[in-house]
């Protein structure tokens, strides 16, 4: 079968042979993966079929979906292009990022695990692969390495510790990624309940970090100071500062006593998120 003319997604840009009946595209509206419709029955599994969209002779998976056929041609030796070697010889690393961009097709992460030096306690799980949890004792938030690797900027994975395959960052001390968080991950921006205080605990404890953000960014989106208790943004926080159990800054004393306020609401929709260090995956 010839390598498609036309695509369902728009004017074709570029077209390579990736394998023999496999095509890596690039169209106007879109890019991906597509396959000879034949050919894809013999070599794919039904559950990675089912993620693609037949037109025509052929079978298309858009860039997120067709991690799921690359996985399975991988493990076939099927893909042939030299710059895909890296995943071709290693398909496990295709199967970990498809557990944060296809979870169902290869499941969620893993939840964080003991080590031989630190053990963990009440996890509570806020989305695939994003948690928090007790280490010894001290509430911290943990976000897996592959997240942090699509979602986290490089100031944020460096600021981490790190529990096997988690970044762990003390309640204390998670404005960070908890902001950067927020702007792709609906249950993250779900916890933050005082923007002020996210924004002003940003300021004060990392005005490098905000000094970079705002240089690099429309000025619709800088960070800006504003009056509020510092690192009391999320309902955790705040629930376990009532207990005694998370120091509690003393420019809170007030804020305390008053009514919780409304919570976050979205920068901006969702499908508009902006999304700090995620690289577009090209095939």
């Amino acid at each position: 079968m010839p390598q498609p003319e036309v695509s369902i997604w728009g004017t074709i840009l570029t077209c390579i042979e990736i394998g023999l009946h496999v095509y890596a595209i690039q169209a106007e509206q879109s890019n991906g993966i597509v396959l000879d419709a034949d050919y894809a029955k013999e070599a794919l599994s039904k559950e990675a079929l089912e993620l693609g969209e037949r037109h025509g002779e052929h079978i298309y998976f858009d860039d997120v979906k067709s991690l799921a056929p690359a996985y399975e041609l991988a493990q076939q030796g099927a893909i042939a292009h030299p710059e895909l070697s890296e995943f071709a010889s290693h398909p496990e690393k295709l199967a970990m990022e498809g557990k944060y961009f296809v979870p169902e097709y290869f499941g969620d992460f893993s939840p964080p695990e003991d080590t031989r030096w630190n053990s963990l306690s009440n996890l509570e799980a806020l989305c695939n692969g994003i948690y928090f949890v007790n280490r010894d004792e001290q509430p911290m938030l943990a976000v897996h390495q592959t997240i942090g690797e699509q979602v986290l900027s490089e100031m944020a994975v460096h600021g981490s510790s790190g529990q096997g395959e988690y970044l762990l960052y003390p309640l204390t001390d998670c404005a960070i990624p908890v902001y950067e968080l927020s702007a792709s991950h609906p249950a993250m921006l779900a916890q933050v309940i005082d923007e002020a205080s996210l924004l002003h605990t940003l300021c004060d404890d990392h005005p490098e970090y905000v000094g970079m953000h705002n240089l690099h960014t429309e000025e619709w989106s800088h960070i800006h100071d504003l009056p509020a208790p510092k690192s009391l943004f999320l309902q955790r926080q705040l629930d376990l500062a009532a207990n005694h159990e998370l120091p509690l800054p003393n420019e809170s004393a007030i804020y305390m006593q008053q009514e919780i306020p409304t919570p976050l609401q979205a920068r901006e929709a969702p499908e508009d998120f902006f999304e700090p260090a995620n690289e577009e995956m090209e095939w």
